[in-house]
């Protein structure tokens, strides 16, 4: 088990805390690669693999890396377990999909994002498919769209959320296809319905993808070793030139029907796969990355040859390797480890300590690299290095505490809060699919100014939406649904927690926060933090008639004081 938290993340994060609080302390299914054992099964070792989960920490640490963390069951179950047998269980379920509820749910109307908004809160608060909706949330993450410009196309975000549920344990070059042809990824980057260039008029196709598409999906801007660390010179990836040549090649792109024109649409193609018309398609050569297209090669061609060339580009491993690691286990990733994941990637597969075995081998395997990034010996070791350790998402914080409490009666649609939680001054600060740009929530190198993690040059993506006032906001939020009474069904019908098992700890305050310190944040609050909340807690007296609702009082303020501080927002 690791100890402690990191102590420049931490420390960073905590005096965000504090000065806030005031206190201290429709696609088509992929196909997988079987999930089954090794060939054969090594015997099993005299010594510990590095991958079994021996303790209640080292369960709860886990379940937090790589899912919403546990409830007191779930933890106990993974005690004495590997970790990799855990993976596989979750990639053998099935997708937890957002159309096909959204086209139950509004069977005349898809008229509102408001309603795919709440129709992912709700799945990732409930879903058991955790491992593919935190892939899901990723990917989101780099392919980005933001569903802020779909106001009134809640089906195709659906669709969209969908391609990377079903893609989550895929392939990378199957992503960027099927993302390409996205009809949200067409509207949001204004590839939909863009003509072919035209000399008399001085009408140029629109460059906007293909920007986007080498920037923030798939090689970034300088030429990077394996290990993620860019080449002497900091070399360019790419230039102007290829950005007009590749250009060309999203163009006569238009939704599905019988022209390229909207009236000619059929009803669903929001939700269908972008068709090429060829008569709007530039017809011209097309020079990129090193790769022509000769003239009056048809755009579906053109297509193939440049999702082709991008994805097979060096880069992608590293770099979209590096950004995993960032929302699942470390916010500035070693080069090592970097280094270990994209040559996963490369291979297409991997092999488990206890011999399981992830992918069949195609470069970009992503069930090989998300095996890769959770089992790696850096993320179950006890050591403490300077690179290992995230930031939590304030939505992977708050589905944790929902989850975590075995909360019953969740309806986001009779909860106010969720339609839109990106505020961050009165909710999170973060709603998913709605970040303010293509450039996502947060930069991946972004690194906090005026910080002893930016001194150390430790990028930390997630303080770019961390201040004073979204950790005051944060805490509101959460206290609005920690704080509930239980007794108040008219006011507060759904979103109530079990507490049960607390409730049952409360006259022993030591003993309730130390059970909370393994459930919230896999041990790892410091003895000064638990002397703190101890010390807060007891002031409330459990006495009298009002025992009962004095019991519940010292669980929500011990959970409340967890859950904003320091060790819950910062994992290791």
């Amino acid at each position: 088990m690791k100890l402690g938290l990191k102590p420049l993340f931490s420390a960073l994060l905590s005096a965000s805390v504090l000065a806030a609080c005031g206190g201290g302390g429709g696609s088509t299914t992929p196909t997988l690669a079987p999930v089954t054992g090794g060939t054969p099964p090594a015997p099993v070792p005299v010594t510990k693999l590095y991958t079994n989960l021996e303790t209640r920490e080292e369960a709860a640490r886990f379940l937090i890396q790589a899912g919403f963390g546990g409830t007191d069951a779930q933890i106990d179950a993974l005690v004495g377990t590997d970790a990799a047998d855990w993976i596989v269980n979750q990639m053998r379920k099935p997708a937890t999909l957002s159309l096909p509820q959204m086209q139950t749910r509004y069977a005349t109307r898809q008229d509102t994002d408001q309603h795919h908004s709440r129709m992912m809160w709700q799945t990732l608060l409930t879903a058991d498919d955790e491992l593919r909706q935190r892939m899901m949330f990723a990917l989101s993450q780099i392919f980005v769209i933001s569903t802020n410009s779909f106001f009134d196309r809640g089906f195709m975000s659906a669709s969209y959320s969908d391609i990377l549920s079903d893609q989550a344990f895929g392939n990378y070059r199957s992503i960027l296809e099927d993302v390409t042809y996205s009809p949200a990824m067409g509207r949001y980057l204004t590839y939909y319905q863009n003509r072919k260039g035209d000399e008399r008029t001085g009408r140029m196709p629109d460059e906007n993808y293909a920007r986007e598409v080498l920037q923030l999906f798939s090689i970034g801007l300088t030429e990077l070793e394996l290990d993620g660390t860019p080449k002497t010179g900091d070399p360019e990836t790419y230039n102007n030139e290829d950005i007009i040549g590749l250009a060309r090649v999203f163009t006569g792109l238009s939704g599905e029907g019988t022209g390229f024109w909207s009236r000619d649409h059929v009803d669903t193609w929001p939700t269908q796969r972008l068709k090429m018309f060829d008569e709007e398609h530039s017809d011209l050569e097309k020079t990129f990355l090193g790769v022509t297209v000769p003239e009056n090669t048809t755009g579906t061609e053109s297509v193939k040859i440049a999702l082709d060339t991008i994805a097979e580009h060096p880069n992608v491993a590293p770099f979209i390797s590096r950004q995993l690691i960032q929302r699942f286990t470390a916010s500035s990733p070693s080069p090592e480890y970097v280094r270990r994941v994209a040559e996963v990637f490369e291979a297409g597969k991997y092999r488990a300590p206890n011999g399981q075995d992830f992918g069949i081998g195609d470069r970009g395997n992503l069930q090989a690299v998300i095996a890769a990034i959770l089992l790696d010996e850096s993320v179950h070791d006890t050591t403490q290095d300077m690179n290992e350790g995230k930031v939590r998402e304030p939505v992977l914080k708050f589905a944790q505490y929902t989850r975590a409490f075995d909360t019953t009666a969740i309806d986001v649609w009779e909860e106010s809060r969720f339609g839109d939680t990106s505020d961050p001054n009165s909710k999170l600060g973060q709603h998913p699919l709605r970040s303010a740009s293509v450039f996502n929530f947060y930069r991946p190198g972004y690194l906090a100014p005026g910080s002893e993690t930016g001194e150390a040059q430790l990028s930390a993506p997630e303080f770019q939406i961390v201040n004073e006032g979204s950790s005051l906001g944060f805490a509101n939020f959460l206290t609005h649904y920690i704080m509930r009474p239980a007794d108040d069904p008219a006011r507060f019908p759904g979103f109530q927690p079990n507490f049960t098992t607390e409730i049952g700890l409360a006259d022993d305050v030591d003993a309730l926060v130390d059970h909370l310190n393994i459930k919230l944040t896999a041990g790892q609050l410091s003895d000064v933090t638990k002397a703190d909340i101890v010390d807060i807690v007891s002031t409330l007296i459990v006495d009298g008639d009002d025992a009962a609702e004095e019991r519940r009082k010292r669980v929500q303020t011990a959970i409340l004081m967890i859950v904003t501080s320091g060790a819950f927002a910062v994992q290791n």
